[in-house]
């Protein structure tokens, strides 16, 4: 039965109970039992919506001052986690101690986290503080784990980062740890936003309970005279509280962000929001007594067509039952295409008449790109491993052979320092990967230092030619520098600049075959800008390398690995970092060029001449 009908149901019992009244009861004992009962009904409407009332505030206080606190702080602690176990990688692949200030700042923001979550937790069942008291037993060891292969500096950190996948393995256990205390807060939080509704909801009924009793005490105490005016002022109010309930209900459903879709037991769309209408792109019109299968379930995620007789939406509508979707479900807009959605179907009851079902969509869209984002992370965290590992592997075992012969071979003098000249490349060349690795991330975490200074373009470009004209000439490969005229100076960190400068000229070198030409030309242009292009002629850059150039770790070719492949990503992060950009120009014909744009430093103010 509807909220009307309920209504209406009670007034004629007091009509009903009233004339019975008037049959048994004497005037004047009526009156008083009338004069009783309204004043009953009048205390009772003043006392008890305000001790309910109390009720849902005190239940509401526990939700927003405990539980929603308590989970917010369970999410901050899994990722406080997840940068301690980041800052500890770098620290296992780099043996760079500064990351332990970090690791410590990270640390004391997670004591913090389990002190404020202690005192929460205090409030909450035992379920939650002995799920916290697990998470904190596990975090105190892995963080002495930690710590001690911050203290001993070589011995336990070579150790754990031969075994990362035992660390890796402990890091899963903390954080299920910390997914058990998050839900279990959750189940917390759940059953006080569910006791908050339930005492809503209970303060609600009384409350119109009391309302129609104090109705129903009016016309008792007014039939005797009024009684037409009476019957005509019910009326009315019947009408608004229909109107007012109508319009509310409106309200909700179209204020909601979900869609909703009113169907009948036949299957087809009798009712659907704005918000339906807006994720779905069909108008009210042309949804309306359309059959909800055809038009928005009758493929499956894949675009295969989905039999009635399988449609859970068809089976809970006939089952007068209610049904969730699968995983990776959709719903098919208008324009054909998929919409992904996690949907409910609850049935639609008017009293004890199932009338149809309420089908309420969520879109998943944003939800599946960030579960897409944490996979691709996952996978370049994986790709960062695999390639420091590969690129550190090769330079290691030449100095473990050399170093070898050095110590079981007699070997004369002129071979032990040609020994001690490979272990020395090797070794400078692992530095160098790992100081590319460093600068990577002090670009990404927006900790590159720069001290920028006006500084001649003819000299960098002169200075980086000269490191590696030998280099060019035992490739056969020319190499020349151009400064247009009236080029002005550029405010640049010179280092930086320079070391990017290098890793172009050092890119063009790999690429351009003998007899090919290297180009460092440097112009003005009319914005203020320094340009700075470094062409080559080598086979130039695939269309389809041209997004991922300057991505870390990416090369056009995986089959003859000469870097690490994070030669452009820095040449991009000192541009950026220096309020320029850097780009590739294709030309035709073959080769490439990389454009350099930099503001150019001010002007100098010139002295006014002595009169």
């Amino acid at each position: 039965m509807s909220a009307g009908g309920l209504r209406e149901a009670r007034r004629t019992e007091y009509r009903r109970t009233f004339r019975a009244e008037r049959r048994h009861v004497p005037g004047r004992s009526g009156g008083v039992l009338a004069v009783a009962f309204v004043a009953t009904v009048v205390v009772a409407l003043a006392v008890v919506p305000v001790l309910m009332g109390r009720q849902a505030e005190e239940a509401q206080r526990e939700v927003a001052e405990v539980l929603d606190p308590a989970r917010l702080l369970g999410t901050q602690l899994s990722l406080v986690q997840a940068r301690q176990m980041s800052l500890f990688q770098s620290y296992l692949v780099s043996g760079d101690l500064s990351f332990r200030a970090r690791y410590e700042e990270t640390h004391e923001d997670e004591e913090d986290i389990y002190r404020r979550l202690g005192a929460l937790v205090e409030r909450m069942d035992l379920e939650v503080q002995a799920a916290l008291a697990t998470l904190s037993n596990t975090s105190m060891s892995w963080y002495v784990l930690h710590r001690a292969a911050f203290d001993t500096a070589t011995t336990v950190r070579e150790d754990m980062l031969a075994n990362l996948a035992e660390e890796q393995a402990r890091f899963d256990q903390l954080q299920r740890a910390t997914l058990q205390l998050e839900n279990a807060i959750q189940v917390n939080v759940d059953a006080g936003h569910a006791s908050m509704t339930q005492l809503r909801m209970l303060q609600n009924r009384i409350t119109l309970g009391l309302v129609l009793l104090a109705l129903g005490a009016t016309f008792v105490v007014g039939v005797v005279g009024w009684q037409l005016r009476t019957l005509t002022a019910e009326a009315e109010a019947r009408r608004r509280d229909a109107v007012r309930a109508r319009r509310e209900n409106e309200a909700i459903v179209e204020g909601t962000g979900d869609g909703v879709v009113g169907i009948d037991l036949s299957g087809r769309c009798i009712s659907v929001n704005r918000q339906g209408l807006d994720l779905l792109g069909y108008s009210e019109r042309e949804l309306a007594g359309r059959d909800v299968h055809d038009v928005l379930h009758a493929r499956t995620p894949s675009g295969d067509p989905r039999p009635r007789e399988e449609d859970l939406i068809l089976q809970a509508l006939a089952g007068g039952g209610s049904a969730r979707s699968r995983e990776d479900d959709v719903l098919w807009r208008k324009d054909g295409t998929p919409l992904p959605v996690q949907w409910s179907l609850r049935p639609l009851v008017d009293g004890l008449e199932v009338r149809g079902g309420v089908l309420t969509f969520t879109d998943m869209t944003e939800i599946q790109e960030k579960e897409e984002a944490l996979r691709r992370a996952v996978r370049v965290r994986e790709e960062v491993l695999s390639v420091v590992s590969h690129d550190l592997r090769n330079p290691l075992g030449v100095v473990v052979g050399a170093a070898d012969l050095l110590l079981d071979l007699p070997l004369d003098e002129q071979e032990r320092a040609n020994q001690a000249r490979i272990i020395r490349r090797s070794a400078r060349r692992m530095r160098r990967l790992i100081e590319d690795l460093l600068d990577v991330s002090r670009i990404e975490a927006g900790a590159l230092v720069l001290r920028p200074t006006a500084e001649d373009v003819r000299d960098i470009l002169s200075d980086t030619r000269d490191f590696f004209a030998p280099q060019a000439i035992e490739a056969r490969i020319r190499l020349v520098s151009q400064v247009e005229e009236r080029t002005p100076t550029v405010l640049a960190d010179r280092d930086r600049l320079q070391q990017a400068l290098s890793n172009l000229v050092a890119n063009a070198l790999r690429f351009t075959p003998a007899g090919g030409t290297i180009s460092l030309v440097a112009r003005g242009d009319d914005d203020g800008h320094v340009v700075i292009e470094v062409s080559d002629t080598g086979p130039g850059v695939p269309e389809d390398a041209m997004t991922h150039i300057f991505d870390r770790f990416w090369q056009a070719s995986r089959h003859d690995r000469t870097g690490a492949g994070l030669g452009l990503a820095i040449v991009r992060g000192i541009a950026e970092a220096h309020g320029g950009v850097v780009d590739l120009v294709r030309r035709d014909g073959g080769g490439a060029t990389f454009r350099l744009r930099l503001r150019a430093a001010p002007e100098p103010a010139h002295a006014e001449e002595a009169v």
